[in-house]
Protein backbone atom coordinates (compact mmCIF):
# COMPACT_ATOMS: atom_id res chain seq x y z
CA UNK A 1 0.00 0.00 0.00
CA UNK A 2 1.17 3.71 -1.01
CA UNK A 3 2.11 5.57 2.01
CA UNK A 4 1.98 9.60 1.50
CA UNK A 5 2.51 11.92 4.57
CA UNK A 6 2.37 15.66 5.01
CA UNK A 7 3.18 18.19 7.09
CA UNK A 8 0.72 17.76 9.31
CA UNK A 9 2.53 14.53 10.45
CA UNK A 10 3.76 14.24 13.88
CA UNK A 11 7.31 14.83 12.97
CA UNK A 12 8.37 13.27 16.08
CA UNK A 13 7.40 10.69 18.85
CA UNK A 14 9.29 12.53 21.56
CA UNK A 15 9.49 16.35 21.89
CA UNK A 16 12.87 17.88 23.45
CA UNK A 17 12.49 20.67 26.38
CA UNK A 18 15.24 23.77 26.97
CA UNK A 19 17.44 21.24 28.51
CA UNK A 20 17.84 19.03 25.99
CA UNK A 21 15.83 16.01 28.34
CA UNK A 22 13.61 14.15 25.61
CA UNK A 23 9.91 14.70 26.56
CA UNK A 24 6.91 12.75 25.11
CA UNK A 25 3.64 14.66 24.56
CA UNK A 26 0.54 13.34 25.19
CA UNK A 27 -2.01 12.07 22.68
CA UNK A 28 -4.59 15.06 24.12
CA UNK A 29 -1.97 17.48 23.32
CA UNK A 30 -0.65 15.92 19.60
CA UNK A 31 -4.36 16.34 18.88
CA UNK A 32 -4.87 20.24 20.17
CA UNK A 33 -1.53 20.80 18.24
CA UNK A 34 -3.26 19.79 14.74
CA UNK A 35 -0.53 16.94 14.00
CA UNK A 36 -2.54 13.99 13.63
CA UNK A 37 -2.00 11.83 10.20
CA UNK A 38 -4.77 11.46 8.02
CA UNK A 39 -4.21 7.77 8.94
CA UNK A 40 -6.01 6.28 11.39
CA UNK A 41 -3.53 3.23 11.95
CA UNK A 42 -0.87 5.53 11.84
CA UNK A 43 -2.84 7.62 14.40
CA UNK A 44 -2.99 4.69 16.87
CA UNK A 45 0.83 4.12 16.50
CA UNK A 46 1.85 7.62 17.39
CA UNK A 47 -0.19 7.12 20.50
CA UNK A 48 1.34 3.97 21.63
CA UNK A 49 4.13 4.99 21.01
CA UNK A 50 3.72 8.56 22.97
CA UNK A 51 1.95 6.91 25.36
CA UNK A 52 4.80 4.50 26.24
CA UNK A 53 7.17 6.45 26.02
CA UNK A 54 6.16 8.90 28.34
CA UNK A 55 5.07 6.42 31.19
CA UNK A 56 7.41 6.34 33.88
CA UNK A 57 6.59 3.24 34.83
CA UNK A 58 8.66 -0.39 33.51
CA UNK A 59 10.95 1.32 32.19
CA UNK A 60 13.14 -1.31 29.86
CA UNK A 61 16.57 -0.20 29.63
CA UNK A 62 19.09 -0.76 25.91
CA UNK A 63 21.06 -4.58 26.14
CA UNK A 64 24.60 -4.88 25.95
CA UNK A 65 26.91 -6.85 23.23
CA UNK A 66 30.42 -6.57 24.65
CA UNK A 67 32.97 -7.34 21.70
CA UNK A 68 36.17 -8.76 21.71
CA UNK A 69 39.34 -6.77 21.82
CA UNK A 70 41.78 -7.46 18.79
CA UNK A 71 42.31 -5.94 15.51
CA UNK A 72 39.68 -6.20 14.01
CA UNK A 73 37.16 -4.89 17.07
CA UNK A 74 40.32 -1.38 16.30
CA UNK A 75 38.04 -1.09 13.55
CA UNK A 76 34.77 -0.21 15.33
CA UNK A 77 36.51 1.52 17.69
CA UNK A 78 37.63 3.72 14.66
CA UNK A 79 34.29 4.49 13.29
CA UNK A 80 33.36 0.76 11.34
CA UNK A 81 29.79 0.23 11.29
CA UNK A 82 29.52 -3.11 10.29
CA UNK A 83 29.75 -5.86 13.05
CA UNK A 84 30.53 -9.83 11.97
CA UNK A 85 29.49 -12.46 14.43
CA UNK A 86 33.10 -13.30 14.89
CA UNK A 87 34.00 -10.25 16.75
CA UNK A 88 31.00 -10.34 19.59
CA UNK A 89 32.57 -11.94 22.48
CA UNK A 90 29.22 -11.93 24.64
CA UNK A 91 26.23 -10.91 24.11
CA UNK A 92 22.64 -11.85 25.43
CA UNK A 93 20.66 -14.86 23.90
CA UNK A 94 17.24 -13.06 24.78
CA UNK A 95 18.11 -10.55 22.05
CA UNK A 96 15.89 -10.34 19.16
CA UNK A 97 15.86 -9.47 15.27
CA UNK A 98 16.55 -5.58 15.03
CA UNK A 99 16.74 -4.63 19.17
CA UNK A 100 18.77 -1.62 19.96
CA UNK A 101 21.69 -2.34 21.33
CA UNK A 102 25.25 -0.63 23.39
CA UNK A 103 28.35 -2.12 22.11
CA UNK A 104 31.18 -1.97 24.15
CA UNK A 105 34.62 -3.48 24.45
CA UNK A 106 37.04 -4.61 27.16
CA UNK A 107 39.82 -1.58 27.70
CA UNK A 108 42.39 -4.38 27.42
CA UNK A 109 42.62 -8.21 26.40
CA UNK A 110 43.38 -9.60 29.79
CA UNK A 111 40.75 -11.54 31.32
CA UNK A 112 41.03 -9.89 34.64
CA UNK A 113 39.64 -7.06 33.28
CA UNK A 114 36.72 -5.29 34.57
CA UNK A 115 36.63 -1.80 32.96
CA UNK A 116 34.81 -1.36 29.26
CA UNK A 117 35.03 1.01 26.28
CA UNK A 118 31.99 2.05 24.75
CA UNK A 119 31.61 1.93 21.24
CA UNK A 120 28.05 3.08 20.38
CA UNK A 121 24.71 2.08 19.78
CA UNK A 122 23.35 -0.47 16.95
CA UNK A 123 20.88 -2.23 15.94
CA UNK A 124 21.14 -6.21 16.91
CA UNK A 125 20.58 -9.37 13.21
CA UNK A 126 20.80 -12.71 14.83
CA UNK A 127 20.27 -14.05 11.40
CA UNK A 128 22.58 -11.47 9.26
CA UNK A 129 26.44 -11.92 8.37
CA UNK A 130 26.36 -8.14 10.02
CA UNK A 131 25.32 -9.44 13.42
CA UNK A 132 25.37 -5.37 14.59
CA UNK A 133 24.90 -2.19 12.20
CA UNK A 134 26.20 0.69 14.39
CA UNK A 135 24.26 3.55 13.86
CA UNK A 136 25.83 6.07 16.28
CA UNK A 137 29.79 6.32 17.76
CA UNK A 138 30.38 7.17 21.22
CA UNK A 139 33.40 9.29 20.50
CA UNK A 140 31.39 11.83 18.92
CA UNK A 141 29.60 12.63 22.32
CA UNK A 142 31.05 10.64 25.19
CA UNK A 143 28.63 12.05 27.78
CA UNK A 144 25.87 10.23 25.71
CA UNK A 145 24.75 7.41 27.97
CA UNK A 146 22.65 5.01 25.52
CA UNK A 147 22.45 2.40 28.61
CA UNK A 148 20.44 5.11 30.45
CA UNK A 149 18.18 5.45 27.67
CA UNK A 150 14.89 3.26 26.95
CA UNK A 151 14.95 1.59 23.08
CA UNK A 152 12.48 3.87 20.99
CA UNK A 153 14.00 6.62 23.27
CA UNK A 154 17.52 6.12 21.76
CA UNK A 155 17.08 5.21 18.36
CA UNK A 156 14.42 7.99 17.91
CA UNK A 157 17.35 10.34 19.04
CA UNK A 158 19.82 9.00 16.82
CA UNK A 159 17.82 8.38 13.55
CA UNK A 160 17.42 12.91 13.86
CA UNK A 161 21.17 13.52 14.72
CA UNK A 162 22.07 11.51 11.36
CA UNK A 163 19.28 12.87 9.37
CA UNK A 164 20.08 16.08 10.23
CA UNK A 165 23.21 15.29 9.67
CA UNK A 166 22.91 14.33 6.26
CA UNK A 167 20.70 17.15 5.48
CA UNK A 168 23.30 19.90 6.37
CA UNK A 169 26.21 17.86 3.93
CA UNK A 170 23.69 17.90 1.06
CA UNK A 171 23.24 22.06 1.83
CA UNK A 172 26.93 22.55 1.99
CA UNK A 173 26.93 20.68 -1.24
CA UNK A 174 24.83 22.66 -2.76
CA UNK A 175 21.89 20.68 -3.00
CA UNK A 176 18.95 21.35 -3.50
CA UNK A 177 19.26 24.08 -6.29
CA UNK A 178 17.97 25.62 -9.56
CA UNK A 179 19.60 23.36 -11.53
CA UNK A 180 19.39 20.39 -9.86
CA UNK A 181 16.10 19.24 -7.22
CA UNK A 182 16.88 15.44 -7.72
CA UNK A 183 19.60 14.00 -5.44
CA UNK A 184 20.78 11.39 -2.76
CA UNK A 185 19.47 12.31 0.89
CA UNK A 186 20.90 9.45 2.62
CA UNK A 187 23.10 7.23 1.45
CA UNK A 188 23.90 4.47 4.15
CA UNK A 189 26.86 3.98 5.97
CA UNK A 190 27.94 6.92 4.32
CA UNK A 191 25.41 9.09 6.45
CA UNK A 192 25.51 6.66 9.22
CA UNK A 193 22.29 4.96 8.53
CA UNK A 194 23.23 1.25 7.39
CA UNK A 195 20.76 -0.26 5.07
CA UNK A 196 18.78 3.17 4.05
CA UNK A 197 18.88 4.88 1.40
CA UNK A 198 16.84 7.85 0.09
CA UNK A 199 16.60 9.92 -3.33
CA UNK A 200 14.54 13.38 -3.27
CA UNK A 201 12.86 13.07 -6.73
CA UNK A 202 11.64 16.41 -8.59
CA UNK A 203 12.61 18.76 -4.73
CA UNK A 204 9.90 17.22 -3.01
CA UNK A 205 9.39 13.67 -3.19
CA UNK A 206 11.45 11.14 -0.91
CA UNK A 207 12.01 8.20 -2.20
CA UNK A 208 13.28 5.53 0.51
CA UNK A 209 15.27 1.91 -0.69
CA UNK A 210 15.23 -0.41 2.55
CA UNK A 211 17.39 -3.04 2.23
CA UNK A 212 18.23 -4.21 5.97
CA UNK A 213 15.99 -5.75 8.12
CA UNK A 214 15.93 -3.44 11.04
CA UNK A 215 14.79 -0.48 8.48
CA UNK A 216 11.71 -3.11 7.70
CA UNK A 217 11.03 -3.99 11.64
CA UNK A 218 11.52 -0.02 12.56
CA UNK A 219 9.79 1.28 9.81
CA UNK A 220 7.30 3.45 11.27
CA UNK A 221 9.52 5.10 13.44
CA UNK A 222 12.06 5.84 10.59
CA UNK A 223 9.13 7.35 8.29
CA UNK A 224 8.01 9.41 11.81
CA UNK A 225 11.54 11.04 12.14
CA UNK A 226 11.41 11.33 8.51
CA UNK A 227 8.36 13.78 8.54
CA UNK A 228 10.44 15.69 11.53
CA UNK A 229 13.55 16.62 9.15
CA UNK A 230 11.71 17.05 5.64
CA UNK A 231 7.87 18.11 6.47
CA UNK A 232 7.22 19.07 3.12
CA UNK A 233 7.68 15.56 1.65
CA UNK A 234 5.86 12.52 0.08
CA UNK A 235 7.25 9.39 1.12
CA UNK A 236 7.57 6.47 -1.15
CA UNK A 237 8.74 3.05 0.65
CA UNK A 238 10.66 0.52 -1.76
CA UNK A 239 12.33 -2.35 -0.75
CA UNK A 240 15.30 -4.64 -1.93
CA UNK A 241 13.90 -8.34 -1.81
CA UNK A 242 17.23 -9.38 -2.63
CA UNK A 243 18.70 -7.73 -0.23
CA UNK A 244 16.43 -8.38 2.32
CA UNK A 245 16.98 -11.80 2.37
CA UNK A 246 20.67 -11.65 2.54
CA UNK A 247 19.76 -9.55 6.07
CA UNK A 248 17.51 -12.86 7.49
CA UNK A 249 14.94 -10.80 7.01
CA UNK A 250 11.67 -12.11 4.14
CA UNK A 251 9.15 -9.36 3.89
CA UNK A 252 5.30 -10.25 3.64
CA UNK A 253 3.96 -10.67 0.06
CA UNK A 254 2.41 -7.55 -0.59
CA UNK A 255 3.57 -5.82 2.83
CA UNK A 256 5.74 -2.98 0.85
CA UNK A 257 3.32 -2.75 -2.44
CA UNK A 258 3.04 0.20 -3.87
CA UNK A 259 -0.28 1.18 -4.98
CA UNK A 260 -0.15 2.15 -9.00
CA UNK A 261 -2.47 4.55 -10.16
CA UNK A 262 -4.24 4.94 -13.20
CA UNK A 263 -2.87 8.01 -15.24
CA UNK A 264 -0.71 9.42 -12.66
CA UNK A 265 1.29 11.96 -13.85
CA UNK A 266 5.10 11.87 -14.20
CA UNK A 267 7.42 13.46 -11.57
CA UNK A 268 9.87 16.09 -13.52
CA UNK A 269 13.08 15.86 -12.25
CA UNK A 270 15.97 18.86 -12.54
CA UNK A 271 19.69 17.51 -12.84
CA UNK A 272 22.23 19.22 -14.49
CA UNK A 273 19.36 21.82 -15.40
CA UNK A 274 17.97 18.86 -17.95
CA UNK A 275 14.49 18.02 -16.85
CA UNK A 276 13.42 14.46 -17.15
CA UNK A 277 10.45 12.43 -16.53
CA UNK A 278 10.41 10.09 -13.48
CA UNK A 279 7.60 7.15 -11.92
CA UNK A 280 8.75 6.78 -8.79
CA UNK A 281 5.33 5.69 -7.93
CA UNK A 282 5.54 2.65 -10.03
CA UNK A 283 6.68 -0.80 -8.67
CA UNK A 284 10.39 -1.56 -8.59
CA UNK A 285 12.95 -1.65 -6.21
CA UNK A 286 15.30 1.48 -7.52
CA UNK A 287 14.07 4.86 -6.98
CA UNK A 288 13.70 5.55 -10.37
CA UNK A 289 16.31 7.77 -11.53
CA UNK A 290 20.10 6.68 -11.83
CA UNK A 291 21.34 9.97 -9.82
CA UNK A 292 24.92 8.20 -8.68
CA UNK A 293 26.13 9.14 -12.95
CA UNK A 294 25.07 13.04 -12.16
CA UNK A 295 28.41 14.54 -12.44
CA UNK A 296 30.02 12.07 -14.92
CA UNK A 297 27.32 12.91 -17.05
CA UNK A 298 28.25 17.04 -16.97
CA UNK A 299 31.82 15.93 -16.83
CA UNK A 300 31.99 13.68 -20.22
CA UNK A 301 29.43 16.17 -21.72
CA UNK A 302 31.51 18.99 -21.70
CA UNK A 303 33.83 17.42 -24.13
CA UNK A 304 31.00 16.78 -26.87
CA UNK A 305 30.26 20.32 -28.14
CA UNK A 306 30.27 19.84 -32.33
CA UNK A 307 30.98 15.92 -31.55
CA UNK A 308 29.07 12.69 -33.08
CA UNK A 309 28.19 10.99 -30.02
CA UNK A 310 26.86 7.54 -29.32
CA UNK A 311 25.21 6.20 -26.00
CA UNK A 312 25.05 2.54 -25.08
CA UNK A 313 22.78 1.61 -22.84
CA UNK A 314 21.56 5.28 -22.58
CA UNK A 315 18.51 4.10 -19.87
CA UNK A 316 16.35 7.57 -19.58
CA UNK A 317 18.94 9.43 -21.85
CA UNK A 318 20.88 10.97 -19.60
CA UNK A 319 24.40 10.94 -21.33
CA UNK A 320 22.20 11.65 -24.45
CA UNK A 321 20.50 14.89 -23.21
CA UNK A 322 23.71 16.31 -21.09
CA UNK A 323 25.69 15.64 -24.47
CA UNK A 324 23.30 17.71 -26.51
CA UNK A 325 22.77 20.25 -23.95
CA UNK A 326 26.04 20.61 -24.39
CA UNK A 327 25.96 21.26 -28.12
CA UNK A 328 26.94 17.84 -29.79
CA UNK A 329 26.36 17.90 -33.06
CA UNK A 330 24.71 14.39 -33.56
CA UNK A 331 24.04 11.98 -30.65
CA UNK A 332 22.46 8.57 -30.82
CA UNK A 333 21.10 6.27 -27.74
CA UNK A 334 20.40 2.64 -27.80
CA UNK A 335 18.96 0.54 -25.19
CA UNK A 336 17.26 -2.92 -25.84
CA UNK A 337 14.11 -1.54 -23.35
CA UNK A 338 11.32 0.02 -25.28
CA UNK A 339 9.98 1.80 -21.96
CA UNK A 340 13.43 3.21 -21.80
CA UNK A 341 13.41 4.88 -25.54
CA UNK A 342 9.93 6.04 -24.73
CA UNK A 343 10.77 7.69 -22.07
CA UNK A 344 14.25 8.74 -23.80
CA UNK A 345 12.22 10.34 -26.20
CA UNK A 346 9.92 12.40 -24.53
CA UNK A 347 12.70 13.72 -21.69
CA UNK A 348 14.19 14.66 -25.65
CA UNK A 349 10.99 17.03 -26.10
CA UNK A 350 10.81 18.11 -22.86
CA UNK A 351 13.90 19.97 -23.11
CA UNK A 352 13.72 20.93 -27.01
CA UNK A 353 16.57 18.35 -28.33
CA UNK A 354 14.20 16.42 -30.67
CA UNK A 355 16.61 17.51 -33.90
CA UNK A 356 19.57 16.70 -32.10
CA UNK A 357 18.91 13.27 -30.30
CA UNK A 358 18.02 9.86 -32.09
CA UNK A 359 17.16 6.89 -29.95
CA UNK A 360 17.44 3.40 -31.04
CA UNK A 361 15.95 0.15 -29.69
CA UNK A 362 18.12 -2.24 -29.92
CA UNK A 363 20.73 -4.96 -27.92
CA UNK A 364 23.79 -3.01 -27.52
CA UNK A 365 26.00 -5.98 -28.96
CA UNK A 366 23.72 -5.92 -31.78
CA UNK A 367 23.93 -2.92 -32.88
CA UNK A 368 27.48 -2.17 -32.72
CA UNK A 369 28.14 -5.11 -34.89
CA UNK A 370 25.99 -3.95 -37.67
CA UNK A 371 26.53 -0.05 -37.37
CA UNK A 372 28.74 1.21 -40.16
CA UNK A 373 29.05 4.98 -38.49
CA UNK A 374 32.01 6.16 -36.20
CA UNK A 375 31.39 8.26 -33.32
CA UNK A 376 33.56 10.65 -31.88
CA UNK A 377 32.47 10.49 -28.39
CA UNK A 378 31.47 7.07 -27.30
CA UNK A 379 29.50 5.72 -24.01
CA UNK A 380 29.24 2.71 -22.46
CA UNK A 381 26.75 2.23 -19.50
CA UNK A 382 25.57 -1.29 -19.17
CA UNK A 383 24.12 -2.50 -16.43
CA UNK A 384 25.23 -4.27 -13.60
CA UNK A 385 26.59 -7.34 -14.96
CA UNK A 386 29.08 -8.93 -11.82
CA UNK A 387 26.59 -8.64 -9.13
CA UNK A 388 28.57 -11.06 -7.27
CA UNK A 389 32.07 -11.76 -6.63
CA UNK A 390 31.72 -15.19 -7.50
CA UNK A 391 29.75 -14.22 -11.67
CA UNK A 392 33.16 -11.33 -12.14
CA UNK A 393 35.36 -13.88 -14.01
CA UNK A 394 32.10 -14.85 -16.84
CA UNK A 395 31.92 -10.36 -16.28
CA UNK A 396 34.88 -10.27 -17.01
CA UNK A 397 34.13 -11.64 -20.40
CA UNK A 398 31.27 -10.33 -21.17
CA UNK A 399 33.11 -6.44 -20.36
CA UNK A 400 35.75 -7.35 -22.70
CA UNK A 401 33.75 -7.50 -25.58
CA UNK A 402 31.23 -4.89 -25.09
CA UNK A 403 33.73 -2.40 -24.66
CA UNK A 404 35.97 -4.31 -27.59
CA UNK A 405 32.99 -3.40 -29.80
CA UNK A 406 32.38 0.09 -28.69
CA UNK A 407 36.34 1.27 -29.47
CA UNK A 408 35.76 -0.20 -33.39
CA UNK A 409 33.25 1.98 -33.72
CA UNK A 410 35.63 5.14 -33.06
CA UNK A 411 36.29 7.75 -35.59
CA UNK A 412 39.64 6.81 -37.31
CA UNK A 413 40.85 10.41 -35.68
CA UNK A 414 40.64 9.35 -32.64
CA UNK A 415 37.87 10.62 -29.44
CA UNK A 416 36.65 9.96 -26.08
CA UNK A 417 35.43 6.70 -24.64
CA UNK A 418 34.12 6.77 -21.72
CA UNK A 419 33.05 3.46 -19.66
CA UNK A 420 31.72 2.41 -16.93
CA UNK A 421 30.83 -0.49 -14.27
CA UNK A 422 28.47 -0.63 -11.56
CA UNK A 423 29.52 -3.84 -10.11
CA UNK A 424 30.97 -3.21 -6.71
CA UNK A 425 32.80 -6.58 -7.53
CA UNK A 426 34.74 -5.23 -10.81
CA UNK A 427 35.27 -1.94 -9.29
CA UNK A 428 36.65 -3.24 -6.24
CA UNK A 429 39.10 -6.12 -7.63
CA UNK A 430 42.77 -5.41 -7.09
CA UNK A 431 41.84 -1.50 -6.00
CA UNK A 432 39.81 -0.68 -9.28
CA UNK A 433 42.71 -2.04 -11.50
CA UNK A 434 41.22 -5.01 -12.66
CA UNK A 435 38.29 -2.77 -14.23
CA UNK A 436 40.97 -0.72 -16.18
CA UNK A 437 43.04 -3.93 -17.55
CA UNK A 438 40.20 -5.61 -19.06
CA UNK A 439 39.54 -1.95 -21.05
CA UNK A 440 43.12 -1.83 -21.98
CA UNK A 441 42.99 -5.23 -23.28
CA UNK A 442 39.65 -4.34 -25.37
CA UNK A 443 41.62 -1.55 -26.64
CA UNK A 444 44.28 -3.69 -28.00
CA UNK A 445 41.50 -6.58 -29.42
CA UNK A 446 40.21 -3.63 -31.01
CA UNK A 447 43.60 -2.39 -32.43
CA UNK A 448 43.36 1.00 -30.28
CA UNK A 449 45.70 2.68 -28.32
CA UNK A 450 43.83 4.29 -25.29
CA UNK A 451 44.63 6.52 -22.78
CA UNK A 452 43.44 6.92 -19.52
CA UNK A 453 42.47 10.52 -18.63
CA UNK A 454 39.65 10.27 -15.37
CA UNK A 455 38.55 7.45 -13.18
CA UNK A 456 36.04 8.68 -11.50
CA UNK A 457 33.00 7.09 -8.93
CA UNK A 458 29.00 7.80 -8.06
CA UNK A 459 28.02 11.34 -7.36
CA UNK A 460 29.08 13.39 -4.40
CA UNK A 461 25.39 12.97 -2.62
CA UNK A 462 26.51 9.17 -2.31
CA UNK A 463 28.39 10.37 0.44
CA UNK A 464 31.00 7.46 1.74
CA UNK A 465 32.39 6.37 5.35
CA UNK A 466 36.00 6.70 5.63
CA UNK A 467 36.17 4.16 7.96
CA UNK A 468 34.78 1.47 5.96
CA UNK A 469 36.61 3.08 2.53
CA UNK A 470 36.43 1.62 0.04
CA UNK A 471 34.25 -0.93 0.55
CA UNK A 472 31.02 1.11 -0.48
CA UNK A 473 32.70 1.63 -3.89
CA UNK A 474 30.42 0.49 -6.63
CA UNK A 475 30.53 2.66 -9.75
CA UNK A 476 33.41 3.55 -11.95
CA UNK A 477 33.40 6.03 -14.75
CA UNK A 478 36.86 5.67 -17.05
CA UNK A 479 37.65 8.59 -19.37
CA UNK A 480 39.93 7.38 -22.16
CA UNK A 481 41.28 9.13 -25.42
CA UNK A 482 41.27 7.02 -27.96
CA UNK A 483 43.98 7.53 -30.83
CA UNK A 484 43.73 7.86 -34.24
CA UNK A 485 44.16 4.02 -35.45
CA UNK A 486 46.92 2.98 -37.17
CA UNK A 487 46.37 1.39 -40.83
CA UNK A 488 48.69 -0.76 -42.48
CA UNK A 489 49.62 1.16 -45.41
CA UNK A 490 49.57 4.17 -42.67
CA UNK A 491 52.45 2.52 -40.93
CA UNK A 492 54.76 1.47 -43.89
CA UNK A 493 54.98 4.85 -45.36
CA UNK A 494 55.68 5.93 -41.75
CA UNK A 495 58.62 3.20 -41.96
CA UNK A 496 59.57 3.93 -45.55
CA UNK A 497 60.29 7.71 -44.30
CA UNK A 498 62.26 6.92 -41.75
CA UNK A 499 64.71 4.21 -44.18
CA UNK A 500 65.24 7.25 -46.13
CA UNK A 501 66.30 9.64 -44.18
CA UNK A 502 68.31 7.13 -42.31
CA UNK A 503 70.21 7.19 -45.86
CA UNK A 504 68.84 3.77 -46.73
CA UNK A 505 68.24 2.68 -49.90
CA UNK A 506 64.54 1.10 -50.30
CA UNK A 507 63.30 -0.85 -53.25
CA UNK A 508 59.86 -1.48 -53.77
CA UNK A 509 58.13 -4.72 -55.35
Amino acid sequence: MKRRFGSNLLCLFMWINSSNSFVAPSFREIRRAGLLPVSSQFSSTIKSVGEELSSGTDRVHIPKVTLKRNRQSKSFRDGGQLVFSGSIQDASKTLNLADLVVVDVPVSSDKRNENYQPIGVGVYNPNSMYRIRILYHSLLNPQLRFDKMEPKQALVMVLNMQLKKAVEARKAMGFPSSETDTYRIVNGEGDGISGLAIDIVGGNIAVIMSSAAWCEIHKQTILGCLAAVLPEHEFIWKTTPSRLRQDGFTPRENENEIEELEDVAPVIATENGIKYQTFPHQKGQKTSVYCDQRENRLNVAKMCKGKRVLDLCCYHGGFSLNAANQHAELVVGVDSSQDAIDTCMENSKLNNFEDSISFVKSDISAYMKSCSSKFDVIILDPPKLAPTLATLNKASKKYHSLNRDALKLMSDGGGIFMTCTCSSAMTQKDGGNFFLQTVQQASLAAKRQVTLLQVNGAASCHTRSPASFPAGNYLTAAIFFSSKEQKQSSLQSTKLRVQIRAGVRVTLL
